[in-house]
């Protein structure tokens, strides 16, 4: 449980999982199994919320505030990967300017359209379908990017010179990492979904060999910031799917 628990204090601002000291970086990689769990928790407390909500608030401000709370409780960190991202894909210059770009903890201007356009449109999503309709779809969109970024550390190479925390979860997540993980996400699609979690599979997968295409053509393998650009663009096109599958 010790790294159930570390995967959910890695990626969301509950604090369990203890300190620090006692962490290795084994325990790390191999928290990422329980990258969709983590997701599954944290669809299921938005798609109450926006099922309790939509009960008795108009649907646009249902909308604004499970969005408001999706951030809260990720504590903002994978839309901060995304600003990074774009900030960089903004920049003319070489590889090795982009990634510096991506590193400096100054937003850019490209950063920021991303973040607003993308909650904006995450908020649109929400608010045009109704709650009933809707939450089985928002409650697979977190264990959706969760498991994207497990495949993107499993199937790339780490993009910088020297180290990293992202460079040792690249390194350290493999074959058995990603079928778990993929297992995990089939298995919280079918009970949420039902027969609908093939389309919805498949969507995602089409969205994931996109941005590995992207990311490795660009920026020449992955980083934190590209792990949590995916995460949220995954996030988008599962609300995105509801159009489809329903």
């Amino acid at each position: 449980m010790k790294r159930f628990f570390l995967a959910l204090r890695f990626l969301t601002i509950f604090p369990y999982g203890g300190g620090n000291a006692d962490v290795s970086e084994e325990d790390l990689c191999v928290s990422t199994v329980y990258y969709p769990l983590a997701g599954g928790i944290v669809g299921a407390l938005l798609s109450l919320f926006f099922v309790m909500a939509g009960k008795v608030l108009p649907a646009l401000l249902t909308a604004v505030l499970t969005v408001t709370a999706w951030v809260i409780i990720t504590a903002g960190l994978h839309l901060d990967g995304l600003m990074d991202t774009f900030d960089g894909l903004g920049v003319r210059g070489n590889l090795e300017k982009r990634l510096d770009v991506m590193r400096d903890s100054r937003v850019g201007a490209f950063g920021v359209l991303a973040a607003v356009l993308l909650l904006l449109l995450k908020t649109a999503a929400l608010a045009t379908l109704s709650p009933e309709i809707k939450w089985p779809v928002l409650f697979m969109a977190p264990v959706a990017g969760r498991t994207a970024m497990v495949a993107l550390m499993a199937t790339s190479r780490y993009a910088r010179a020297g180290q990293g925390l992202a460079k040792s979860f690249v390194e350290g997540t493999g074959l058995y990492q990603l079928a778990v993980s993929f297992t995990l996400f089939a298995l919280l699609g079918w009970l949420s979904l039902g027969g609908r979690v093939l389309i919805f599979a498949l969507i995602q997968v089409i969205i994931f060999l996109l941005l590995r295409k992207t990311s490795q053509s660009w920026f020449g393998g992955v980083t934190g910031d590209l792990l949590g650009a995916a995460c949220e663009i995954h996030e988008f096109t599962a609300l995105l799917s509801a159009y489809i599958l329903f």
